[in-house]
């Protein structure tokens, strides 16, 4: 009997489907194949662990239906955070969304990913607070704060952006983890990072 290969990341993950998958697991494949019409390999590798891939997901869920930023502000942070991050996979992945999902203004997703200034200034002060949040473990100066709740945010919002921040620390630090590849449809939003290093996915 023929053995079939399963498909791997660089470093030995599994990019497979469960084949016996819990109720809770399905109901994520069912919201992959809802939204994408596929399960993306951040889904598949995430599959490699429960907790990880379950967690995550909730996060999305969570901020999707309970979050008080709209759906084009969590793209935002998400994106923000998979470019300081040098991640590829989430990079390409998030432009995708704001051009499809969220209607983003062309030049606001340029300039997420060039790491430049936004055309609306509420969008850019939510821009700056994230990566002001993220890189100082969230010990921002009183000033920074006071700048995005002087744009229009309120603290329910800014516990918002933190769980943005970890929902996208969770899938870049898993697909650089796993060197994951970047599915076929996303692959064209993954070309032209300037200043991306070329060990990075």
């Amino acid at each position: 009997m023929e053995t079939i290969e399963k498909k791997k990341t660089v470093r030995g993950f599994d990019l497979e489907l469960q084949q016996n998958p819990s109720s809770e697991v399905q109901a994520v494949y069912d919201w992959y194949n809802e939204v994408f019409q596929f399960v993306p390999n951040l889904g598949k590798l995430l599959s490699n662990s429960d907790a990880a891939l379950l967690s995550y997901t909730h996060m999305q869920w969570h901020l999707q239906k309970l979050g008080t930023l709209t759906p084009e502000e969590d793209n935002i942070v998400q994106l923000t955070i998979a470019v300081e991050n040098e991640c590829k996979y989430c990079t390409a992945g998030h432009t995708l969304a704001g051009k499809v999902l969220f209607n983003s203004a062309e030049e606001d997703l340029n300039a997420l990913r060039s790491r430049t200034a936004l055309s609306s200034k509420k969008f850019n002060a939510l821009h700056e607070f994230t990566k002001a949040v993220y890189h100082t473990n969230g010990r921002v100066r009183d000033k920074v704060l006071n700048d995005f709740r002087d744009a229009g945010y309120n603290n329910s919002q800014a516990l918002d952006v933190i769980t943005n921040i970890s929902a996208k620390v969770l899938s870049n630090f898993a697909n650089q983890l796993a060197m994951n590849e970047v599915d076929e449809p996303i692959q064209p939003f993954a070309e032209g990072l300037e200043g991306f290093s070329s060990d990075y996915r």
